[in-house]
């Protein structure tokens, strides 16, 4: 299984979980390989995904990350403005779109290290969030592979209203999003298909396997994309039911092609980066092994 980042991902001078855990993750796989996990350099994908972080965010906005005037725009997702900040965050969608392509033209499942992108709506940054790599990712399939269903898993603690912003405004029949979060941060208004669920750390499990159940019984998708954010486990959920959540997420994705990002994951509460890779490794451990079995 491809998981695809690079240097980039935590080139910015703001210093934080966001942009600074994807090279924790890549640093411990290579002292701790994950079997059937290779990690691969995304950018020659560069110029697709600014083009498509041009078609989901606003031009004024775009140019802002870029140059950091104006610098309120510049600096929406509550970061310190600097050069380093727009090749950061155009990585993290670059790797998103070098997966789906992995995906879609080989039939299988792709990751990568990318993270801050599911509360950007297409005029502003919010949340840690600069650019939104899922509704790039998801725009790429409808645009580039003619995928009709794609369905957007968002299993962070937050709620994904920045994507759902960009969504209804670039692709609302084709993409179906499903919410399940502990916080009501950037809450959205379903329709159609789409559902969001707030509940309890203590509702949780049970959350997440109806809203797995409730996918079950539409429509087949054609493409997947997993935000597998991991502060639930900040906000008290234990990492037996996130370990349940991704074997879970897994199982129902199946043979459909899917790529995941890895979305949230703090320090908060006295948590470390070896905790916050410990997490996240979960999620590559689960995919490297479904790929693998998938491929006998």
């Amino acid at each position: 299984m491809q998981l695809s980042y690079n240097p980039t991902y935590a080139g910015s001078e703001h210093q934080s979980e966001t942009t600074q855990k994807a090279q924790h993750i890549a640093d411990g796989l290579l002292v701790d390989p994950i079997r059937g996990v290779e990690v691969v350099d995304p950018d020659p994908y560069t110029a697709l995904a600014i083009e498509y972080i041009n078609k989901i965010h606003d031009e004024v906005y775009v140019n802002a990350v870029r140059t950091g005037e104006p610098r309120h725009l510049a600096t929406s997702q509550g970061f310190t403005w600097g050069p380093g900040l727009f090749p950061m965050a155009v990585s993290h969608t670059t790797g998103l779109i070098a997966a789906t392509y992995e995906a879609l033209t080989n039939n299988c499942t792709s990751g990568s290290l990318s993270s801050g992108l599911h509360h950007a709506s297409r005029g502003s940054g919010s949340g840690f969030c600069t650019f939104n790599g899922l509704a790039a990712a998801a725009l790429y399939a409808v645009t580039a592979f003619h995928a009709t269903r794609v369905l957007v898993l968002d299993f962070d603690a937050h709620s994904g209203g920045g994507t759902w912003n960009i969504i209804q405004q670039s692709m609302p029949e084709n993409v179906v999003q499903i919410d399940v979060t502990t916080s009501r941060l950037d809450t959205w208004r379903p329709e159609g298909e789409s559902i969001l669920t707030h509940c309890s750390v203590e509702d949780y499990r049970q959350s997440i396997g109806e809203a797995i159940e409730y996918a079950k019984t539409l429509k087949p998708f054609d493409f997947v994309i997993y935000n597998a954010g991991m502060d639930p486990i900040n906000d008290g959920v234990s990492e037996g039911v996130i370990s349940y959540r991704e074997r879970a997420v897994r199982d129902f994705i199946g043979d459909t092609p899917a790529i995941f990002a890895l979305a949230g994951g703090y320090t908060w509460g006295g948590q470390t980066y070896e905790d916050i890779t410990a997490w996240h490794r979960m999620t590559l451990n689960t995919w490297a092994t479904a790929a693998m079995r998938n491929n006998k």
